[in-house]
């Protein structure tokens, strides 16, 4: 007995010497920065893992309810997922309302969460103990082996990009600059001098952005945005094989997470990608309640689509697609009686409702806007816009009498061609910052469904009918490739399900339709990512400890280095007005936009005007990017209202050009 025990001592004793001597050379080759930056990035890693294991096990208890307990793993962690996320924004909500929107409350908050749903967490874990071997078929082909191989480099990545501090306009100057604000008021004030024009936007994913700052850092909130990416991949693979194979399922999800775009905004704390889950889920819930007439499925699609309206404003397009499809498939597929149609229309509306509008209700509230109303007429307006660019009515334009009617082909051939721009130029539009191309498949097989034999599967002709709709209406009014974002998804399986049904239909064209997919990906991947592979490099030298993040956001980000000098020269009681709205880097109290007293943006009028405004609200800095003001004004001039005070009232003490980032950007620090 003794011997034993001293084997099995001497056996540890060799293995943690091992361990100890591989952890000191590492050390002292790279010393703190490798153990800081590895330490740090498995620790938020783990709280990932921790948050969306909470919200799994939260949303398990209400999905359970529900009585549509899924026989897919999968599928049922997805939706069990979305509904927690669904509770736990809410419930952040709440506290913010409440003034506690602090450390203490959200650790107080996920302890409750963790005993609330400690059996569910303890089953989730058991059911991937047993399951997790099972997830993929066991008699997985070559091909699929390889797509697996992909979509790990692609995952990691995506892992090292979203494992450095966050940049970029939307990040730093919109979802966590307001989230920052928040949380140094302890509540959910109205906060119009923080990026004016989205004042009032939704913000449930930002909430989650929030409650990462309190817990961690903003890295985190990357991390959480990329999660969503990961996310949205598996429940295209769930949906995949539950109405085709296993083998639509892996096309699909190797197909979308290796889109260009979908790795850009992995990189990201933007919320496209959380709107992109919310959206994907609410379409797979309907999709569910078509195919088994189950109430349950149907709730799940409302709260889904409500979490959509509630993180973005395009989120009202994904319900109104749903809303149309409830009718269509109550009242025509299922030719049910008028009644049965109507409370299907009114649970989802009322459902959908309950989960998103808190946000244009706070809107309403404190700056009198009825955005959903404000959106429609903007709708309507935009669409009398469109016709009458394409048709003008000859009796009331003189120029055009001899002629009934006239049209304008221009704006069709135009928007004709925005499929054709947006696969080779990667936008639809010119001079617009939208990284990621959407690369090739899409526009190479969708045409494929103009057959009829691609159009059999009811599912496929959902998926397509949704799609269809939402890039009509995309097209026309908002072409950014940013806001496509949420059907890709849905492209992704259809390009797979056409790829399938040539697969199956002729043996002889399987080996070049697999070099075709396998090169597509790869060249996603690797020739056109995002920003390039020297990006890619920068970030996994981060990721690897060997750059720390202080020297790679100096290099990468222009309002690093300027707020860095203000948190460390400029005294805590000092006020900045910021003319850049990415001010997140900045730990002092500052403004981006003057309101007035009516509450909107104060114009900034004479140069007597506007030091009068300086002083009452006690502005001490000005930061003026000159880079910007060249693009407006003319290289090396200010606007014409600081022209008037520049000589008597502003002294320049921080002047940063930096050279290293391209556009070069010129900040000055004024007193």
């Amino acid at each position: 007995m003794l011997s034993k025990i001293l084997k099995r001592g001497i056996w540890i004793f060799l293995g943690s010497w091992v361990v100890f001597v591989c952890g000191s050379a590492l050390f002292f080759w790279q010393g703190v920065v490798l153990w800081r930056t590895l330490g740090e990035t498995l620790f938020r890693i783990f709280l990932l893992a921790l948050f969306l294991l909470l919200n799994a096990a939260l949303g398990k208890k209400f999905f359970k309810w529900l009585k549509i307990e899924s026989h897919s793993f999968l599928e049922s962690s997805l939706f069990s997922l979305g509904l927690g996320l669904a509770i736990f924004t809410h419930l952040l909500i709440g506290l913010a309302v409440a003034g506690l929107f602090n450390q203490w409350s959200i650790n107080l908050l996920l302890l409750g969460v963790f005993l609330v749903s400690y059996r569910e967490i303890e089953s989730i874990i058991q059911q991937i103990k047993v399951k997790f071997g099972n997830l993929l078929p066991s008699d997985i082909s070559w091909l699929g082996i390889i797509l697996l191989l992909v979509l790990v480099v692609q995952v990691f990545f995506n892992l090292a990009g979203a494992s450095v501090l966050p940049s970029g306009w939307d990040a730093l100057g919109e979802h966590l600059a307001r989230a920052k604000e928040w949380i140094r008021l302890h509540s959910l004030e109205a906060i119009p001098y923080i990026n004016y024009p989205q004042r009032g936007q939704p913000f449930n994913v930002g909430m989650l952005y929030g409650m990462s700052l309190l817990i961690k850092d903003a890295i985190l909130a990357k991390l959480i945005h990329f999660s969503f990416g990961i996310l949205t991949a598996i429940g295209v693979y769930a949906l995949g094989k539950r109405y085709f194979s296993s083998k639509v399922g892996l096309f699909s999800a190797a197909i979308f997470y290796t889109i260009p775009a979908v790795a850009y905004l992995s990189t990201t704390a933007y919320v496209d990608l959380g709107l992109t889950f919310y959206a994907f889920l609410a379409l797979y819930a309907f999709i569910n309640w078509a195919a088994t007439n189950k109430r349950g499925w149907l709730i799940v699609s409302a709260i889904m689509s409500g979490l959509c309206a509630g993180s973005k404003y395009a989120g009202f397009l994904p319900m109104t697609i749903l809303v149309l499809g409830i009718l269509f498939q109550s009242w025509f597929i299922k030719k049910e009686k008028l009644i049965t149609v109507g409370k299907n229309l009114l649970l989802f509306v009322l459902l959908a409702g309950l989960a998103g509008s808190f946000w244009y209700v706070r809107d309403f509230i404190i700056y009198g806007r009825l955005v959903p109303l404000n959106l429609a007429f903007s709708l309507w307006h935009s669409i009398k816009n469109a016709f009458w660019r394409m048709v003008t009515l000859g009796p009331f334009n003189p120029e055009n009498l001899p002629s009934a009617l006239a049209f304008d082909f221009s704006f069709i051939r135009d928007k004709a061609l925005v499929p054709w721009k947006l696969t080779m130029y990667g936008s639809a539009l010119k001079r617009v910052h939208d990284p990621g191309g959407v690369g090739v498949l899409f526009l190479a097989f969708l045409p494929f469904l103009l057959l009829p034999r691609f159009r059999k599967n009811r599912v496929m002709r959902f998926v397509l009918y949704y799609s269809l709709i939402f890039f009509v209406v995309w097209m026309l009014f908002s072409p950014i490739k940013r806001y496509l974002i949420p059907i890709f998804p849905l492209l992704s399986i259809m390009v797979a399900y056409i790829m399938n049904q040539l697969w199956e239909a002729k043996k002889t064209i399987r080996i070049p339709l697999s070099a075709l997919l396998i090169l597509t990906l790869i060249f996603q991947v690797v020739y056109i990512a995002p920003k390039g592979l020297s990006k890619i490099y920068q970030c996994v030298l981060v990721l690897a400890g060997v750059t720390s993040q202080e020297d790679y956001i100096m290099k990468n980000e222009e309002t690093y280095p300027v707020y860095q000098f203000i948190n460390g020269n400029l005294s805590s009681e000092a006020k900045l007005l910021i003319m850049d709205i990415r001010a997140f880097y900045c730990d002092r109290p500052y403004i981006t936009s003057i309101i007035g007293k009516d509450g909107g943006r104060y114009g900034l009028g004479k140069g007597k005007e506007l030091l009068a405004e300086l002083k009452k609200l006690g502005i001490s800095h000005i930061v003026a990017n000159q880079s910007s003001w060249d693009r407006q004004y003319g290289k090396g001039t200010y606007p014409q209202v600081l022209q008037e005070i520049r000589a008597d009232h502003l002294r320049v003490i921080y002047d940063r050009l930096i050279k290293d980032i391209l556009p070069s950007g010129n900040f000055h620090l004024q007193e």
